[in-house]
C-alpha cells in the first residue's frame, strides 16, 4: 500500500510542472506525510527558490557530484567534470580550489568532525584526507585510503571503487564502495583498515527462509540473486551516527554504534540519490525526480516538494546529484545535468517547525507548546507538531490530553507511557471500590454456601435454555461449544448425525467477520495498525471470506480424489463451527488491549496465540474426522488443499485478465463501428 501511494504522488506531481505554476507562484507543491491518514496530504510552503548558478566565484560546475556544507557555512562541492573540489564561503564569499591537478573523478566529499576535509575519488580507486595549513592556506594532503591488501575482506579481483566518504565522531573514515554489499569500509583515520560497516541485510520473509533452507550460499546466490542490496548513499548526525540509504528501499536507516537500526524514516521515496543532516538534526534527502524531502529527528516527514524540470524552471530538477543546509536552514542542491547549483530559503512556516524542533530537542517540552499549536493551527496533520504537543502536556502530567495527540501521531511509545499513567491514576482513585467490590464478592460467596441464593439466579436462565432447546437451530448453534470437549465425537456428529446445518455454519462465519471487524476497528491503537478511516469493508471481506470458501472447495476436491468420506457441507459446517476459538479470542483481546500499555504487550500476544494454536489444532483434528484419515495422510491433505487453494485462485486471475481483454476488444469493436456507422 506504501509503494501505491509514492507512485500516485510521483504521477500527480509529474504532471503538475509542466502545466503551470501553482497558486502560490511557485513551480510546485508542498506536501507531507501524515501517519494518522497513511498518505501524502498539502501543507503550507516550507521553502522557496532563492537562486540558480552555474558557477561559483568565476568558477564554472561541471557534472558535480556531491556538496556539504561545514560548521562555519563553508560549501563544499565535488565538481567531478572539472576533477577538483571548490569550496566556497558563505560568510566572505572567497572561493579555494582544492586537489586540482592530483584528484581525477571526485564523487564524494566530506568534512570530519577534526576539521579535516575527506574526498572519495572513484577515478583513482582511493580516498584522501586534505589538512589546511593555516600558514600557507593551502590544502595538503593527508592520510590516504585505498584497496587493503593482506586480508580475507579483499580478494585480488575484488573492485575498491570509492563514491562516497564520511567519519564518525572517532575521526574513523568510512567509504561507500560502488556495488559493494558488505556495506562501508572502514578505516582508521591513519588509513589502516579493519573491516565493514552498515551493511543491508536479507529480508527475513516467507520465501527467503525456505531458501536458506532448500539451497547452499551459492545457489541462492546464482538462481535467485538472493543477495543484500548495496548501500547507495550515506550520511552522518551530529551525534556521530550513520545513515545510510538504498535504491529500491524507501527514505532512510540511521544505525548505532552497534551496527543496529537506530530508527529509520516512516515514509521515503525508493529513489534518493542523497541526504544531509541540518542544524536542527533534520534530515534532508532529494531523490532522483527532484523531490526534496525533510525528515524530523524522528524519522517523521515535515516537507516533500520541488520535484523534475522539464522547462528550465527555478527551483526543479533535471538530474539531481547532492544536497546540504548551512546553519540558517538554506537548502543548497546541485544538479549534475545542468552543472548548475541552486539555493531554497526557508518559509516562515519552516522556520517556526524548526524553532519547535529546537526547543523540543532541548527538553523544553512545556515552551514548545506554544509554537507546535500554532504549526497545528496550519496544518492539523503535521504528525511531529502531534507529537510534540503529546510530549508537552505529558511534561505538564495531562495525560489524557497527551494521548490524544500521541494517538494522531501514530506514536504508540508516546501513547503507552501516558495511558500508563492514566491508568495508574484510576486505579490509585479507584482503591476504595476495588476493594469495597472484592470484599463483596468474597462476602456473597460465603452467604451462597449457606443460603444458595444462586440457585435462585440460575433458575431463569435454565428454564430460557429449556425452552430454547426445542429448537433445533439453538441445538446446531450450542454443538460447536461440544466439539471443544469433543472434537472426535462432534465432527463424527456432524458427519453421520446430522448435527449441523448450513444455516447455523454460516451465522458463525458471519460472526466470525463481525468479530473481526471489532477487532480491527476497536483493538487499542498500541495493537492495531489498522487505521480506521483507512479500512475498506470490501477488502476485509474478501480477506476473510475468499480464503475461508478457497478451503472449502479446495479440501473437498483433494479428498474427493485421495479417499476422503466428508460431504461439501460436511467440509463446510466443520470449519465454520471450528472457527468459534477465534470468535471467542477477538472480542476478548480487544477489550483486554484497551487495558493494556506496551509493558504488558505479552499478555495481548500470548492470548492472540492461544486463539490461533487452537483453532489451528481444532482444524487439523477436523480434516482427520470428517475424512476419517490417519494423522500423516490428514497433513498431506492440508498441504495439498493449501496448494490448491492457491492454484484455483492463479486460475480464477487469469480467467480475468482474458475476460479483460475479451471486453477491451470487443468494446474497441464496438466503439470503431459506431465512429465508422
Amino acid at each position: 500500500m506504501k509503494k501505491l501511494f509514492i507512485l500516485l504522488f510521483i504521477f500527480v506531481l509529474l504532471l503538475t510542472p509542466s502545466l503551470k505554476a501553482d497558486a502560490n507562484g511557485l513551480p510546485y507543491s508542498t506536501f507531507t506525510y501524515s501517519s494518522s491518514q497513511g498518505r501524502i496530504v498539502p501543507t503550507q510552503d516550507a521553502y522557496l527558490p532563492l537562486s540558480i548558478s552555474y558557477n561559483l566565484g568565476g568558477l564554472t560546475l561541471k557534472n558535480p557530484s556531491d556538496i556539504t556544507i561545514d560548521d562555519d557555512d563553508n560549501v563544499y562541492i565535488a565538481d567531478t567534470g572539472n576533477a577538483r573540489i571548490v569550496k566556497y564561503s558563505l560568510r566572505t564569499d572567497v572561493v579555494t580550489v582544492i586537489g586540482e591537478g592530483l584528484l581525477n573523478q571526485p564523487t564524494g566529499v566530506h568534512v570530519g568532525f577534526d576539521g579535516s576535509l575527506y574526498v572519495a575519488d572513484f577515478g583513482l580507486k582511493k580516498a584522501y584526507q586534505f589538512l589546511y595549513d593555516d600558514n600557507l592556506e593551502l590544502y595538503n594532503v593527508g592520510s590516504v585510503y585505498e584497496k587493503p591488501t593482506n586480508t580475507p575482506f579483499f580478494t585480488e579481483g575484488d573492485a575498491f571503487d570509492p563514491t562516497k566518504i564520511i567519519t564518525d565522531r572517532g575521526n574513523n573514515v568510512y567509504i561507500l564502495l560502488a556495488g559493494n554489499i558488505n556495506g562501508l569500509a572502514e578505516f582508521e583515520n591513519n588509513g589502516n583498515f579493519f573491516g565493514f560497516f552498515g551493511g543491508n541485510q536479507i529480508p527475513n520473509t516467507w520465501d527467503n527462509v525456505l531458501k536458506y533452507i532448500l539451497f547452499d550460499e551459492q545457489q541462492r546466490r546464482q538462481w535467485f540473486k538472493l543477495i543484500p542490496k548495496p548501500v547507495y548513499n550515506i550520511a552522518i548526525d551530529h551525534d556521530g551516527l550513520i545513515l545510510t540509504t538504498t535504491k529500491g528501499d524507501s527514505g532512510y536507516l540511521k544505525l548505532n554504534i552497534a551496527n543496529f537500526v537506530y530508527n529509520r524514516s516512516v515514509w521515503g521515496f525508493e529513489t534518493t540519490e542523497d541526504l544531509f543532516v541540518g542544524p536542527y538534526n533534520t534530515i534532508f534527502s532529494i531523490e532522483s525526480g527532484g523531490y526534496i524531502v525533510e525528515y524530523g529527528p524522528d524519522g517523521s516527514v515535515l516537507f516533500i516538494f520541488s520535484g523534475l524540470d522539464q522547462n528550465g524552471q527555478k527551483g526543479l530538477f533535471k538530474s539531481p546529484s547532492g544536497i546540504a543546509v548551512d546553519s540558517k536552514s538554506n537548502i543548497y542542491a546541485i544538479d549534475k545535468t545542468t552543472s548548475s547549483l541552486q539555493v531554497f530559503i526557508p518559509t516562515e512556516f519552516a522556520n517556526l517547525v524548526h524553532y519547535a524542533i529546537d526547543l523540543y530537542q532541548d527538553g523544553k517540552y512545556s515552551e514548545s507548546l506554544g509554537p507546535w499549536q500554532q504549526v497545528l493551527q496550519m496544518n492539523a496533520l503535521f504528525d511531529l507538531a502531534n507529537k510534540g504537543i503529546g510530549d508537552a502536556y505529558f511534561a505538564n502530567m495531562d495525560y489524557e490530553s497527551a494521548m490524544e495527540y500521541y494517538q494522531v501521531a501514530r506514536d504508540q511509545e508516546g501513547f503507552s507511557n501516558a495511558f500508563w499513567e492514566v491508568r495508574n491514576r484510576a486505579l490509585l482513585d479507584s482503591g476504595e471500590v476495588i476493594i469495597f467490590f472484592l470484599l463483596s464478592m468474597i462476602l456473597l460467596y460465603f452467604i451462597n454456601r449457606f443460603v444458595h441464593f444462586m440457585d435462585y439466579v440460575r433458575k431463569p436462565f435454565k428454564k430460557l435454555k429449556t425452552y430454547l432447546s426445542q429448537f433445533k437451530l439453538y441445538q446446531e448453534l450450542i454443538f460447536p461449544f461440544y466439539i471443544i470437549k469433543h472434537p472426535g465425537d462432534g465432527y463424527y456428529g456432524i458427519k453421520r448425525e446430522g448435527k449441523g446445518s448450513n444455516l447455523s455454519a454460516t451465522i458463525y462465519l458471519l460472526l466470525f467477520f463481525t468479530a473481526y471487524i471489532y477487532w480491527i476497528f476497536e483493538t487499542s491503537f498500541l495493537f492495531n495498525n489498522y487505521i480506521p478511516a483507512e479500512i475498506n469493508m470490501f477488502q476485509q471481506m474478501t480477506t476473510i471470506f475468499v480464503p475461508f470458501f478457497l478451503w472449502v472447495i479446495a479440501n473437498y476436491l483433494v479428498c474427493s480424489i485421495r479417499d476422503g468420506e466428508g460431504k461439501l457441507s460436511d467440509v463446510y459446517q466443520a470449519t465454520a463451527y471450528t472457527l468459534l476459538p477465534m470468535i471467542i479470542t477477538l472480542p476478548l483481546v480487544t477489550v483486554i488491549s484497551n487495558a493494556l500499555s506496551f509493558n504488558e504487550a505479552f499478555i495481548y500476544s500470548t492470548l492472540m496465540f492461544i486463539g490461533l494454536f487452537i483453532t489451528g489444532l481444532y482444524m487439523v483434528i477436523m480434516v482427520k474426522e470428517i475424512h476419517y484419515y490417519d494423522m500423516k495422510p490428514t497433513i498431506a491433505n492440508i498441504l495439498i488443499s493449501l496448494f490448491t487453494a492457491i492454484m484455483i485462485l492463479a486460475v480464477l486471475f487469469i480467467v480475468y485478465l482474458l475476460l479483460n481483454e475479451v471486453y477491451v476488444l470487443i468494446a474497441d469493436v464496438i466503439r470503431e463501428l459506431i465512429i465508422r456507422g
